[in-house]
């Protein structure tokens, strides 16, 4: 039986918790001697099962699990290669509201890394029993000499379980050296109108706000000083708006740009206007094209300040390819409450303290845990502040194929250091008090 299905009486619950001896709880209580002398033996026979072999990412790794050492996952035997580029993880720190892994990736055939890259990463799927979730990465060491840089993602799940299989894919590393474009463009082309918008039939989903790129070309155009993009179409569409659509060359996409090159707008009438709607590259026919729409009308366009299309392009060579790996994953222990506390609208009704954070969960729609002051109280007092520590705030349905079903607000938060989950008594949201034990 699941633990969410058990309700316990508050004598029971006390009797457990007192029975209650997490993994590595017990080091807390040896002597301080014993306990550095353990400590400095934990760090080096964990790290000697890491498989960073590069000495400054090791270092590095290190450092970025800090304290929670002991609670990481080193991750050894697991290594996938495309395109001369070698990905292979080494450590994972988890729980079960959260999933991080390092990663070292090394080019063995170029220069195509650095230190403030851009990678496409992400995991292939949700974490646990979640709908949404929030995730990221972080470049945490590069190393020229070797060209292998120690990559940190992250996301963000429900009640993901210990042993649970994950898949982790890098998509593309990018270089972030680049140098400004700007073009000028025929401004009379802003005044075409009737021009074909494309549907869901040619294969293209819409921009935004169920607005459609143009079908390409029904305006093509080469631009002054540059080969590496031209006009497609420009004009207002069927669907009212304007749009500016460029094409690239053979050979060429929105990939080799820091940032499309685009046309801003402005409006004396309303300086603080907001006028481009946004857009998004899409291929058709085997070429690369970015349409950027704009809430404006004809009549508008005597009063409007265009400016030149301007973007940055990249200077180096990256790399494209699917490099993934699927992992194992430990979760540090926990205990999971249901306290049923009144927060504004709503009924924090999950908490989960593990040995690395806290998640808890609020019933209804009317508040965001995660986005006010947090802290938590040990049973010897002390008050450890959560509120800078937040890694995940807001509001998630719990099945997004029925969002009429309803969800829940979410917020989830980092220790500094490991905790006994027992040895949290309290926690207070914006002044709640939700007592654990």
């Amino acid at each position: 039986m699941a633990m969410a299905n058990i309700t316990l009486s508050p004598a029971r619950r006390a009797e457990i918790l007192r029975g209650i001896q997490p993994r590595r709880a017990r080091r807390l209580h040896w002597t301080v001697g014993r306990a550095v002398l353990a400590a400095v033996l934990v760090v080096l026979l964990t790290f000697s099962a890491f498989a960073a072999a590069i000495p400054v990412l090791r270092e590095a790794l290190q450092n970025a699990l800090g304290s929670f050492t002991e609670q990481s996952q080193p991750i050894t035997g697991i290594v996938t290669e495309d395109n001369g580029i070698e990905v292979r993880p080494v450590a994972a720190l988890s729980n079960s509201g959260m999933v991080c892994v390092w990663a070292e990736v090394q080019d063995k055939t170029g220069d195509r890394l650095s230190a403030d890259m851009d990678v496409g990463v992400g995991f292939t799927s949700m974490l646990g029993d979640t709908a949404q979730a929030k995730g990221g990465h972080e470049i945490i060491s590069y190393d020229e000499q070797t060209h292998t840089a120690l990559i940190e993602v992250y996301q963000t799940g429900y009640n993901i379980g210990d042993g649970s299989t994950v898949s982790l894919e890098f998509r593309s590393f990018q270089p972030r050296e680049n140098e400004p474009v700007e073009v000028g463009f025929p401004r009379e082309m802003l005044a075409v109108t009737g021009l074909k918008n494309m549907t869901t039939e040619m294969g293209i989903h819409f921009l935004v706000n169920e607005t459609f790129p143009l079908v390409p070309e029904q305006t093509p155009a080469t631009l002054p000083g540059t080969d590496a993009f031209r006009l497609s179409s420009v004009g207002f569409g069927e669907d009212g708006k304007l749009h500016i659509q460029i094409a690239f060359a053979e050979g060429v996409s929105y990939q080799d740009y820091l940032s499309t090159p685009r046309s801003t707008v402005s409006d004396p009438r309303d300086p603080d206007a907001i006028l481009m709607l946004g857009g998004a590259p899409f291929e058709y026919n085997g070429i690369w094209y970015s349409d950027m729409a704009y809430a404006v009308t004809v009549d508008d366009l005597p009063y409007l300040t265009f400016s030149n299309l301007q973007g940055a392009r990249y200077l180096r060579e990256g790399a494209t390819g699917s490099w993934q790996v699927t992992l194992n994953i430990e979760v540090a222990d926990e205990v999971i409450y249901h306290p049923s506390i009144s927060y504004g609208n709503a009924v924090i009704d999950e908490i989960r303290v593990s040995e690395i954070g806290v998640y808890a969960r609020a019933a209804g729609d009317s508040v965001k845990l995660g986005r006010s002051p947090t802290y938590a109280m040990t049973k010897d007092q002390e008050k450890i502040i959560l509120t800078d520590n937040c890694v995940e705030g807001g509001w998630s349905v719990d099945d997004m194929l029925d969002p009429s079903a309803g969800g829940h607000s979410v917020g989830q938060w980092m220790f500094d250091k490991p905790i006994a989950p027992s040895d949290i008594v309290l926690l207070n949201f914006d002044g709640v008090d939700v007592p654990l034990q």
